[in-house]
């Protein structure tokens, strides 16, 4: 899976854009850089990288975060709010 593939994914399961972001940090959300040691996979919080993980293939680190942004609870409760089970 790419970032692009990935992307088309969590707009299809309606997840909310402010959940994530690819490419590129952005505070309060799950985000997926890539960065020339790999893929970076991490929660962005007040400037700082929590529960980081770096993978070799961008379709390891898709999984990833689509894992990750799908079990969030913040996450899972607006979709409910929101006509998604």
């Amino acid at each position: 899976m790419t970032q692009d593939e990935l992307e088309l994914d969590m707009r299809r399961l309606n997840l909310p854009t402010f959940a994530y972001s690819l490419g590129s940090d952005r505070d309060e959300a799950y985000c997926l850089t890539h960065e020339a040691d790999g893929w970076h996979v991490y929660y962005s919080e007040r400037g700082n990288r929590n529960s980081e993980e770096v993978f070799s293939t961008e379709a390891a680190a898709c999984a990833r975060l689509r894992e990750r942004v799908l079990s969030d609870g913040a996450v899972r409760q607006w979709m409910s709010g929101h006509g998604n089970p």
